[in-house]
């Protein structure tokens, strides 16, 4: 019989980035190496699915038309919204984000407590937005230039280029994010780059 190797306390990283940088990349490659992957936008999908009493104060402050009939939220209604309009996105952000970080602290907690993962990764671009950096040993940020990020997000979401370029500019530079880093990697290159990177992390930060 086989046994798995229990790791007591490994460490929770943050892996961060920019729009369209690859940091979701980066986490799958640290799956490949068996970490603990947790998703913060997942986490904030699921709040709004699930948390009836934000489900009543998201129709409080924007009207019941941001849920479909089915009570699933219209995302795309919701986003046009708050997009261009600060305080509507800092009022949906008191809303959902103090319940996504207990509900990613919990897990957190949970994956590490099972000794199961060499490292518990947390997928968030917007780390250093919401001010929760202090929740990790480390952070990763994920880098690549901007005509890369542009062409990854168009394919992707399917939208223009000028609303890429409206994301971007609301998220704090590449270039700052770079600074307050513990870990840099570089997304311009190929996927085996990228994975050599990964692994070199993987290793420096597995005790």
């Amino acid at each position: 019989m086989i046994k798995h190797r229990k790791y007591k306390n490994p460490k929770v990283i943050g892996v961060s980035g920019g729009i369209g940088s690859g940091q979701s990349t980066v986490c799958e490659i640290f799956k490949k190496l068996g970490c603990k992957i947790i998703s913060v936008d997942e986490k904030a999908k699921q709040v709004i699915q699930k948390n009836k009493t934000v489900q009543t104060e998201i129709k409080k402050e924007f009207g019941n038309k941001v849920f479909f009939r089915d009570g699933n939220l219209n995302r795309k209604l919701l986003a046009s919204i708050v997009f261009n309009d600060e305080n509507k996105t800092q009022t949906l952000n008191r809303i959902v984000h103090p319940r996504m970080v207990a509900d990613v602290v919990e897990e957190m907690e949970s994956a590490r407590f099972s000794g199961r993962y060499p490292l518990i990764i947390v997928d968030a671009a917007l780390i250093y937005e919401i001010s929760i950096e202090k929740l990790f040993d480390s952070v990763i940020v994920v880098f690549s230039n901007q005509n890369q990020r542009i062409k990854r997000v168009v394919q992707r979401d399917n939208v223009q280029k000028e609303e890429v370029l409206a994301r971007m500019d609301r998220q704090i530079p590449l270039a700052e994010k770079q600074k307050w880093a513990d870990f840099v990697i570089d997304n311009r290159g190929e996927i085996a780059d990228l994975e050599k990177q990964v692994q070199k992390v993987f290793d420096e930060l597995v005790d």
